[in-house]
């Protein structure tokens, strides 16, 4: 699972990162969102470029140069919850 932390704009962050797609298929598929935190199903095999792939997708947009926003691994964070 991916999350990406970010408070402001969140509607426009899940539609950014939920049309990434890699050989024609959406690797991301929103979840849920708690406080700041917005939560992506992923469905490409290493997380860890995933997350590198939606923080991009994200940057490369007028939003993302200006908005304060990471995006982690949940395995790297366990104690936080997708509820």
């Amino acid at each position: 699972m991916v999350i990406v932390n970010c408070p402001l704009r969140q509607d426009d962050i899940i539609k950014i990162v939920e049309n990434v797609k890699i050989e024609d298929e959406n690797i991301f598929k929103f979840v849920s969102k708690k406080g700041i935190r917005i939560f992506f199903e992923c469905n490409h095999n290493n997380v860890g470029e995933a997350c590198s792939i939606a923080h991009n997708a994200v940057f490369k947009t007028k939003l993302g140069k200006v908005l304060f926003y990471n995006v982690v691994d949940q395995n790297d964070y366990p104690w936080v919850k997708c509820e």
